[in-house]
């Protein structure tokens, strides 16, 4: 059976950005300890000879510039924290909402998982495989042609219940001279979660993956039979 390997299951949490916090304070205590040791230097300069006053001034203007930087990027961070907010304010009406998707996880938790076949146009026959993770079939079942729905109830091959855990829906298709190739049917869940993850809004769903809203290709009031 050809594998389909692109699944992404949300069961990871990004690590968290490390705070710019420490190196600004850090930065503008180095600044002021400058400061004071330049005072301290020309209170104390000897009048016959003076210190050189340039590279203080050079030093200043370089502690000055690495400053305005600091403040710079601070200010940066704060609009980029004020972007995030409201990508992830908007992307906050998903959550709760029944949607389509192109998607073949499957995260069994004792209830029907809903799924959409579509027409096919290659093959002259296809089949329904429910896979564990490690590439196991779990289920499988022919199917009959058109567009149709499949709900699986965690049924498996010899009539017992699939434990928990997260599972991969694909739809195989065959001509007479064998397997043509396997795709991914529309899956029909709800979003758990809307979160900020690298540099976009991802939505978290109850079958297990994780997508971008551009992949949700209907949304629905009730998990109602979309046929």
């Amino acid at each position: 059976m050809q594998a389909i390997n692109d699944l992404t299951f949300s069961n990871s949490t990004a690590p968290a950005p490390a705070p710019a916090e420490d190196n600004a304070s850090t930065a503008a205590s180095d600044f002021q300890s400058f400061l004071m040791l330049l005072t301290a230097q020309l209170r104390n300069q000897d009048p016959l000879s003076p210190l050189d006053s340039t590279q203080f001034v050079e030093q200043l203007a370089s502690f000055s510039a690495v400053e305005q930087q600091i403040e710079t990027n601070s200010r940066l961070e704060t609009l980029a924290d004020s972007l995030t907010g409201s990508a992830l304010e908007e992307a906050s009406q998903w959550v709760g909402q029944h949607v389509e998707t192109v998607s073949g996880a499957a995260r069994y938790e004792g209830e029907p998982l809903s799924y959409v076949i579509p027409e096919g146009e290659d093959g002259t026959s296809a089949d329904i495989v429910v896979s564990d993770l490690a590439g196991n079939t779990v289920f499988q079942a022919a199917l009959e042609g058109g567009r149709q729905q499949f709900l699986w109830n965690g049924e498996t091959n010899d009539g017992a219940v699939a434990p928990n855990g997260d599972y991969f829906v694909s739809v195989n298709r065959y001509d007479e001279d064998g397997l043509i190739g396997a795709s991914e049917p529309i899956a029909l869940t709800s979003v758990l979660q809307a979160r900020f993850e690298e540099g976009g809004v991802q939505l978290v769903l109850a079958n297990g993956a994780i997508v971008d809203p551009a992949s949700i290709s209907a949304l629905r009031t009730a998990p109602a039979d979309p046929l």
